[in-house]
């Protein structure tokens, strides 16, 4: 997900703004509580252009990746 950001907005900022998000809101969700992208999902998908099914494959290796790393 991190890559997908980075290609499709280039920051975290940038994509808290064309979601019309507070300032660190992308990058709470990221690390602690990646669940809450679903919530925007479709207008993602139309921003990032990447297909849903797409999107939600990045989102649930994310959550997997926090669960993983919580586990440590």
């Amino acid at each position: 997900m991190s890559v997908w950001i980075r290609i499709k907005f280039g920051t975290h900022a940038k994509l808290n703004e064309s979601l019309g998000l507070g300032k660190n809101t992308v990058n709470r969700w990221f690390n602690e509580d990646p669940r809450k992208f679903f919530q925007h999902l479709p207008e993602m998908s139309r921003l990032g252009e990447t297909p849903v099914e797409n999107m939600v494959e990045i989102i649930e290796q994310r959550i997997t990746d926090v669960n993983a790393l919580r586990s440590l």
